[in-house]
C-alpha cells in the first residue's frame, strides 16, 4: 500500500494536517508506504513565493482587501477562472510535479489543500482507477474552490459543511464528518497541575496562552500588552518565527502581580494548552481544532475577514469561543472571561463536546481501512 500525502507550504494550517495524516498513517498501518510532499515544492523558486507568500502579506497588511478577494471569488464563475489558469500553468509549473505522481504509483492520494485537486483533475480521466483520491477540508468553512469533482472522498469538520458544500456542487455521497486533522498529542493532554509545574506556573492566577500563528503574524504585542494588565494573570507568549515580535513582547513592561513567559517557535504547544485557561488566537482550521480537542477556550481577537473570521463564528456558535474587533472590545471582552470561570467552564466544555481529536484516524481508515 502506498500513501501519497500532498500539502501546499501557504499557511501552516495545511502543512500540520498532512503531518498528523502521516503519523495516523505510520500508526495504523505500519506497513503502508507513505509519503508526504508539498506541491509547490515541484513549482518554479519565483512562483513558490508568490503562491505562498502573497495571502499571508495581503491577510497581515490589508485584510479587507483579502476578505473582499476570498468572498468575491467564493463563486462557480471564480471557479472556472481558476481552473483555466491552473490549466495554463499545469503545462510549466505543474509538469514535474505530475510527472513525479505518475512515477510514484500511489494507490491512495490524500491532499490538505485544493491546489493538487484542480491540478491533477486535469489528468484524473487518465488516472481514474488507478488510485483513491481524498482531500480534508482544513477550515470550518468551505470556499468554492475546495468544490472539486476529481475527488473521490472529502473529510470536513462539522456537520453543516456538507450542506455547504452540497449548494456548491459536491456530491454529498463523498463527504465525511471526521474533524479536522490534528497530531495524537491534543487528544492525551498532560493533567493541567503537571503542565503548570514543568513551566514554572502556578495555580493563585489564571494563565493565558496568547499565540500569533507560525509566522507570528498581527498586533500580537498590543494583544500581548492588554492581556498583562489584568493582573493577577500569567501569560505564555508565542510569537512563532518572528523575531521582531518577540523582541518587542520581551520589551513591554510587565505590572506588578502578572507573570510573562515570551516564546518563539515551540514545539510543546499541546504542554503549554493543558496549563492555560483561556487562548488568545488566530482562529486557523488547525489551532481552533486543537483548542477544541483540548477543551480550550478561545477569544480572538481581529479575525482576517475570509476563513479565519468564518472559524471564528463557528466557534461562537457553539460556545467555545469569543470574537472581538478592535482593542476596546478585546479588553472589555478578556476582562470578562478572566474574571467568570464558571463562563470559561462551561465554554471548556462547549469546546470538548466539539472536539474531534481522532480526526486523523478517522480520514486514515475511511481510506485505507
Amino acid at each position: 500500500m502506498k500513501l501519497l500525502l500532498i500539502s501546499a507550504n501557504a499557511g501552516a494550517g495545511h502543512i500540520r494536517a498532512a503531518a498528523a495524516l502521516e503519523e495516523a498513517a505510520r500508526d495504523l498501518h505500519p506497513g503502508a508506504e507513505v509519503r508526504n510532499v508539498d506541491i509547490l515544492s515541484f513549482t518554479d523558486p519565483i512562483y513558490r513565493r508568490a503562491y505562498a507568500n502573497s495571502w499571508l502579506k495581503m491577510a497581515d497588511n490589508a485584510p479587507a482587501l483579502w476578505g473582499y478577494i476570498y468572498s468575491s471569488s467564493d463563486a462557480a464563475k471564480a471557479k472556472k477562472k481558476q481552473a483555466a489558469i491552473i490549466r495554463a500553468f499545469d503545462r510549466i509549473e505543474f509538469r514535474k510535479f505530475r510527472r513525479f505522481v505518475a512515477d510514484y504509483a500511489p494507490d491512495v492520494v490524500l491532499c490538505t489543500h485544493f491546489l493538487p485537486g484542480q491540478v491533477l483533475a486535469t489528468s484524473r480521466k487518465e488516472t481514474w482507477g488507478r488510485f483513491k483520491f481524498g482531500c480534508v477540508l482544513t477550515d470550518f468553512d468551505a470556499h468554492v474552490l475546495w468544490a472539486q469533482p476529481s475527488f473521490d472522498r472529502f473529510f470536513v469538520g462539522n456537520e453543516e459543511l456538507v450542506e455547504v458544500l452540497r449548494e456548491k456542487g459536491m456530491d454529498i455521497d463523498k463527504i465525511t464528518v471526521t474533524g479536522i486533522p490534528i497530531m495524537k498529542a491534543f487528544s492525551r493532554p498532560m493533567e493541567r497541575a503537571a503542565a503548570r509545574r514543568k513551566l514554572g506556573l502556578n495555580d493563585s492566577a489564571p494563565v493565558v496562552l496568547c499565540m500569533g500563528g507560525g509566522m507570528g503574524l498581527g498586533n500580537m504585542a498590543e494583544i500581548v500588552d492588554a492581556v498583562i494588565c489584568e493582573p493577577p494573570v500569567q501569560v505564555l507568549a508565542v510569537a512563532g518565527r518572528n523575531a521582531r515580535l518577540k523582541r518587542d513582547i520581551e520589551a513591554l513592561e510587565v505590572p506588578e502581580g502578572t507573570t510573562l513567559k515570551v516564546f518563539g517557535f515551540v514545539d510543546n504547544i499541546p504542554e503549554m494548552m493543558a496549563a492555560a485557561d483561556l487562548a488568545v488566537t488566530k482562529s486557523g482550521g488547525l489551532s481552533s481544532s486543537e483548542c477544541l480537542a483540548m477543551g480550550l477556550p478561545m477569544l480572538v481577537p481581529n479575525p482576517i475577514p475570509g476563513q479565519e473570521e468564518r472559524n471564528a463564528d463557528y466557534l461562537a456558535e457553539i460556545g467555545a469561543g469569543l470574537k472581538a474587533r478592535g482593542m476596546g472590545s478585546f479588553r472589555y471582552k478578556l476582562h470578562r472571561l478572566l474574571g467568570n470561570a464558571p463562563l470559561r467552564s462551561q465554554m471548556a466544555e462547549n469546546a470538548r463536546r466539539a472536539g474531534k481529536a481522532g480526526a486523523a484516524a478517522a480520514v486514515i481508515r475511511a481510506m485505507l481501512g
